[in-house]
């Protein structure tokens, strides 16, 4: 088995596992615990540990321990910790020409990469709002590039939204095409029709899963819009690709940070409640 990052997974999953039993932190119900970690503990069995270990028929017929565990080690997705790190910055700028690029020449300067930017003007007619991703390096010094930008002059406020709780949504327009990949849609055959009807069905229970909308349908295709996270719209359009995309537009992230759910008032009104002396209990006197 030592022949993938599964295997070494195995290879450090089991004995931990046997450890924490023998340590009496996983309750020994039966046997069969002992014996599933047996079995995986014993690397001779190329059946028990090879990464494409009937993958389909453990998704479907899950009917022994050693086979729930193999399900858990090899179909839990990985997390991943790639160099690139993700950051959320909003600035509350001056509603002038000449703004952005002075924006943009800062984070260019730093050697930043923007990933999504979004400008529009604000409940204040000279405020417009800025919401810029970046995909940095980890260790990029972000925050003297925010600093550099609250030194503008047409710069008022530089918030970092990284590390914040945010509502962030994003806007797609993506348009498929009505006939399978392959398919032209010239021939009128009763098949070719069956597969593009097929087709349609297929791509629009894939949107009402992802809760989005058709918004505009033609002859050779039709137009979806979808309304998320960033994150969420990434799979969907990955999802959506061996279908056909034409064309899609993504209006880059927005965010505002979460309202907040506090109950000081409350409580400082019930210790008041709490702290007072009713009269009445006192004794005469």
């Amino acid at each position: 088995c030592g022949r993938g990052a599964r295997g070494s997974t195995m290879r450090r999953f089991v004995p931990s596992l046997l450890r924490a039993a023998q340590r009496k932190k996983i309750s020994p119900l039966s046997s069969t615990l002992t014996k599933s970690l047996r079995a995986f503990s014993s690397l001779n069995d190329p059946t028990m540990l090879d990464p494409d270990y009937e993958y389909e028929r453990l998704r479907t017929n899950v009917t022994t321990p050693e086979d729930a565990v193999n399900n858990i080690l090899y179909n839990t997705p990985a997390v991943k910790r790639g160099p690139v790190q993700r950051r959320t910055i909003c600035a509350l700028v001056n509603n002038h020409p000449g703004v952005l690029v002075q924006v943009t020449g800062v984070l260019a300067a730093r050697g930043f990469n923007i990933n999504s930017l979004v400008v529009a003007t604000t409940e204040v007619p000279d405020l417009s709002r800025m919401t810029i991703t970046l995909n940095v390096k980890k260790g990029s010094n972000v925050s003297q590039a925010i600093k550099q930008l609250e030194g503008l002059v047409e710069v008022w406020a530089v918030l970092d939204y990284s590390e914040t709780a945010v509502v962030e949504r994003e806007l797609l327009l993506i348009k498929m095409a009505h006939h399978p990949p392959g398919d032209d849609g010239s021939e009128d055959e009763v098949d070719q029709k069956m597969k593009r009807h097929a087709h349609r069905a297929a791509i629009k229970s894939l949107a009402e899963v992802f809760k989005a909308e058709v918004v505009d349908v033609g002859s050779q295709d039709l137009t979806i819009q979808l309304c998320g996270k960033s994150s969420r719209i990434d799979n969907f359009v990955k999802l959506m690709k061996p279908f056909g995309i034409v064309e899609s537009s993504r209006s880059g992230a927005m965010a505002v940070p979460r309202s907040r759910i506090s109950f000081e008032v409350e409580s400082e009104d019930l210790k008041i409640e709490e702290d007072g002396v009713d009269v009445t209990m006192l004794p005469p006197g």
